[in-house]
């Protein structure tokens, strides 16, 4: 389970993963070793490759957020620092998950492992939300870095406040700024998206988030048909003949019927549907079906598929886990794979009991001795050689009275629910006939 014949890691985690199967991934000697991998070697690898990304998420959090004043003010402290973050974004976190896409593309057309959406061949790796998110991320920060305000304003600006270094509020950027700030806000975003994958540590945090995911296409449900009674309702009510001159047009009745859906319409708006009969009957019929019928169908959708995805939670994380530790032995260098199977001792033979020594090649764990009671031991030991060419001894069996009592009494409990038998049965024929005669 753990290393192949030539000693390299197995392939059984990764085939696990690949099966997609709750119910074997936590059977108790996949759970072991697993957690063997994990625990001894696998995470911190994993953890050694996110670390750059978590100091790149805090250096675009203290560049995007920190550093950012809404009221245009400026020192240069400030800009140099934001320009110092915004130097390590674009010079080494961007090329490197461009280099990571590139490379990922490139094994996957090497292997010809291609999906066609219609008539659009796309990479196997981008079929997985994290690499999809990464290469989403990697094009965000291309477009901010064409955009970057500091870039287009200059090294050194002077402007009505005196001359400034690395300022982003000029004449030049005054058209990009808006793009940039909502290009920014997208990449943030996604950014903490992708921080997902320490969910991995904590098996609980990491099943509750693939339920989150899980129940997310029933609440997609849930929008959709909010989105067709707002449309229905607003192109209805619209056709209406009334007085209401705040509600003409189908636009104001789409944000408005949108407000009462979310609870967000003010209570006093209310007061002009009440000289039309009409707008206020179409008004309550809308708030009726959001409020009792569609609000507690999206309850009850999200109980059932809760539910249903409660039982293999756990499962589904540990599936998630094996997919990323079998991800990470491939870039395991083998002097760190070898000093990890010399951890583990699987030359030694281990014991049974004290002095009782077994196989080689496994790993012993040891229970309370109250959790599975022997009475009686079921192993027979004889003294003497153990050379191949000596005769198996004898066994010689003493009849004591313990034995003979035992064995009274395993044929009387047979006998007795021998006879059980034969008496459910002749009163089942008892009662078919009493039945047939009186028919």
């Amino acid at each position: 389970l753990v290393q192949d014949l030539d000693g390299k890691s197995s392939q059984t985690l990764s085939w696990l993963a690949a099966h997609q199967d709750p119910k074997v991934i936590v059977h108790p000697v996949v759970v072991m070793f697993a957690d063997l991998i994990w625990s001894r070697l696998a995470m911190y690898h994993f953890l050694f490759g996110r670390c750059y990304f978590l100091f790149a998420v805090c250096v675009f959090v203290t560049s995007q957020a920190v550093l950012f004043r809404h009221d245009g003010s400026e020192s240069m402290e400030e800009n140099i620092a934001r320009f110092a973050c915004r130097c390590f974004l674009y010079l080494a976190s961007m090329p490197k998950l461009m280099f990571d896409q590139c490379r990922m593309l490139a094994m996957d057309l090497q292997a010809r492992e291609l999906r066609w959406i219609g008539c659009i061949p796309t990479p196997r790796h981008l079929w997985s939300l994290q690499h999809a998110g990464t290469f989403l991320l990697a094009i965000l920060l291309i477009i901010m870095f064409v955009q970057e305000p500091i870039f287009w304003c200059g090294v050194w600006t002077i402007n009505d406040k005196g001359p400034l270094i690395f300022t982003q509020i000029c004449a030049e950027s005054r058209n990009i700024r808006n793009v940039y700030s909502i290009v920014s806000c997208f990449a943030m975003l996604l950014y903490w998206a992708l921080l997902m994958d320490f969910t991995l540590f904590s098996m609980r945090i990491s099943a509750f988030v693939l339920v989150c995911g899980h129940v997310l296409a029933d609440v997609g449900l849930f929008a959709l048909a909010l989105v067709f009674l707002v449309m229905a309702f607003a192109t209805a009510i619209s056709s209406l003949k009334h007085g209401i001159q705040d509600f003409s047009g189908v636009d104001p009745w789409l944000a408005g019927l949108l407000q009462m859906a979310l609870r967000m319409f003010p209570r006093s708006d209310y007061d002009q549907f009440e000289r039309e009969v009409a707008v206020l009957v179409s008004v309550a019929v809308f708030v009726a079906i959001v409020s009792i019928f569609l609000l507690n169908l999206l309850i009850a959708q999200l109980s059932q598929s809760y539910h249903d995805v409660f039982e293999d939670m756990q499962g589904f994380a540990r599936l998630n886990r094996a997919g990323t530790t079998a991800a990470t032995l491939t870039g395991i260098p083998a002097k760190n794979w070898n000093r990890f199977l010399d951890g583990l001792g699987f030359e030694e033979r281990l014991e049974f009991n004290e002095g009782d020594v077994g196989l080689a090649g496994g790993i012993q764990v040891t229970e309370p001795a109250n959790a599975n009671l022997v009475t009686e031991d079921a192993i027979r030991r004889y003294g003497g050689s153990t050379a191949p060419t000596m005769p198996w001894p004898q066994e010689h069996e003493e009849h004591t009275e313990e034995d003979r009592f035992d064995r009274l009494e395993r044929l009387i409990s047979k006998s007795s629910k021998a006879s059980h038998g034969r008496k459910s049965r002749v009163n089942g024929s008892n009662s078919q006939a009493s039945s047939t005669s009186d028919k």
